[in-house]
């Protein structure tokens, strides 16, 4: 992976706010540091913090835009 967590951090935080509108600070902890870890691309990374720990938060209309 060519970026540092905290700028692959940063663009999962983006996308979230881009979907969301709030940061991903706002919502349950996920496992980032894993998912870095992990080579996961950053739309990846929050789609499985939505299915691992945003699902019960978050509508499924809100997350996939419906």
């Amino acid at each position: 992976m060519s970026k540092n967590f905290k700028d692959w951090y940063k663009d999962c935080d983006i996308l979230v706010s881009n979907i969301l509108g709030i940061s991903i600070d706002c919502l349950p902890d996920a496992s980032w540091r894993d998912m870095y870890d992990d080579d996961m691309l950053p739309a990846d990374a929050i789609d499985t913090a939505y299915e691992d720990h945003w699902f019960d938060d978050v509508p499924s209309d809100l997350w996939y835009g419906k």
